[in-house]
């Protein structure tokens, strides 16, 4: 068993959410009787290989378990396919993993482009590292979230702006839609914003110590964050200045979409700079 553990790669679980993607596309084109047990089961396959590498790797780590780049990205896109397998089976008639498996698999993506060395040790720096790290983890998340059921809030509002009759995908009222989305804009503001200052608190610990991973203030890294974070808190503060009004629901869903390119290009930024 630990032989066919150490064996799963990327790959396996990438496939998997891939063929899951695709059999979430078809069915904007044809029925299926079929198609969503195959669906959830490539999902529900690809989860489970995703638990094993991550598990495997927690367990022979020489230091801290999943304390690289390259293992917090991983975690990011384990936590958005275990919800969107979950929401699937709680609304099988709704699109999650349409929205929601692109995300992930960008987030693996992003893991295979990263650093797999783990971060500076210490007693402190293992525990603020771990509280910088789960407060960034929680705010990609609470983003890739809003930016989801904006989407669907876009799309459900034009189709019924339309009048277009009902299609084969059923999505949540934009009442839920909305509140969903405030929320998530919300959340991520705050997890982000504490994760800059655990991160500041980390930096400083680091410099304290004398350790080489010490980040200048002037760093692009830490101006990168900055940014990312004054936007996310700007979001937050405008979208629930405008959800009173008639066109406050677009708004918020529309600074989600925004707020998901500005993570995407801190990302990115980040990954190949």
């Amino acid at each position: 068993m630990a032989d066919f553990i150490s064996r799963i790669s990327v790959v396996c679980f990438a496939a998997s959410y891939l063929v899951a993607l695709a059999c979430e596309a078809s069915r904007l084109l044809f029925r299926s009787g079929v198609r969503g047990a195959v669906m959830v089961g490539f999902a529900g396959a690809g989860l489970l290989a995703h638990t094993l590498f991550l598990a495997w790797r927690a367990a022979h780590e020489p230091v801290v378990p999943l304390s690289s780049p390259y293992d917090w990205y991983l975690l990011a896109a384990w936590l958005l396919a275990s919800a969107s397998l979950w929401l699937t089976l709680a609304n099988p008639r709704t699109p999650v993993g349409l929205f929601m498996l692109p995300l992930g698999l960008g987030r693996i993506g992003a893991a295979e482009l990263s650093s797999t060395v783990p971060f500076p040790r210490s007693p402190a720096t293992q525990v603020w590292g771990a509280i910088h790290g789960g407060f960034n983890l929680a705010a990609s998340v609470a983003v890739a979230f809003g930016s989801s059921a904006g989407l669907m809030w876009l799309i459900q509002a034009g189709r019924l702006a339309r009048k277009q009759a009902p299609s084969r995908l059923r999505m949540p009222s934009l009442e839920k839609l909305a509140g969903f989305t405030g929320r998530s804009a919300r959340i991520a503001a705050w997890t982000a914003a504490a994760g800059f200052a655990s991160g500041l608190v980390l930096n400083a610990v680091n410099s304290r110590q004398g350790l080489l991973d010490t980040v200048p203030w002037t760093d692009p890294v830490v101006l990168r964050m900055g940014a990312l974070v004054a936007w996310l808190a700007v979001a937050a503060l405008v979208g629930r200045a405008a959800a009173r009004r008639p066109e406050g629901a677009r708004t918020v869903a529309i600074l989600s979409l925004v707020s998901l390119a500005v993570l995407t290009t801190s990302i990115l930024w980040g990954v190949l700079g």
